[in-house]
């Protein structure tokens, strides 16, 4: 989808897979979002296998980082979000717990919200070499919460987090 330029805000999404077909999984929410009205799906990172952070007894994720344009408002944004989510049956059983898909707003334009359900930059984006890495491969310049570069950011040592080029089907 292309959108009219100069009417966007641009925003970046960092999204994973660890249950079912992640390849497809991954695929699929791209394909999604990109399908939506009011989102272009401008640059896609290379896809990332991690090992998994917070609750680590479950499979390695795939994951990547969308740079997006969007017409709508970060809010708007988290219902389509949630709703690819949803067609691709994520369920929420438990916190950083196994999903088909999971999609975060990392960073819209320059905004910061800070609501229960809704926290924009990402709170813990900066901890989080699954992000920083492939964040930093197709945006390295861009400026972070803490004024540092994606580039500089993503060479932090990220103490038992290992994150690796996935090499299989794309």
């Amino acid at each position: 989808m292309s959108l009219d330029k100069g009417n966007y805000e641009t925003a970046y999404l960092g999204l994973g897979s660890n249950l079912g077909n992640r390849e497809e999984n991954m695929k699929k929410a791209v394909a999604f979002l990109d399908a939506n009205p009011g989102i272009e799906v401008e640059r896609l990172s290379s896809w990332y296998e991690t090992a998994p952070v917070g609750k680590t007894d479950q499979g390695w994720f795939l994951n990547s980082v969308a740079r997006i344009k969007t017409t709508m408002p970060a809010r708007e944004l988290l219902r389509a979000v949630l709703a690819v989510e949803q067609q691709l049956g994520r369920v929420r059983r438990e916190r950083w717990g196994p999903r088909t898909i999971d999609i975060d707003i990392l960073l819209y334009d320059d905004i910061n919200v800070t609501e229960p359900d809704l926290e924009i930059p990402h709170p813990r984006m900066l901890e989080r070499a699954f992000v920083l890495i492939p964040l930093a491969e197709i945006a390295p310049d861009l400026l972070l919460p803490d004024g540092r570069r994606a580039a500089v950011a993503a060479r932090d040592k990220f103490t038992g987090q290992e994150v690796l080029l996935y090499t299989g089907n794309r």
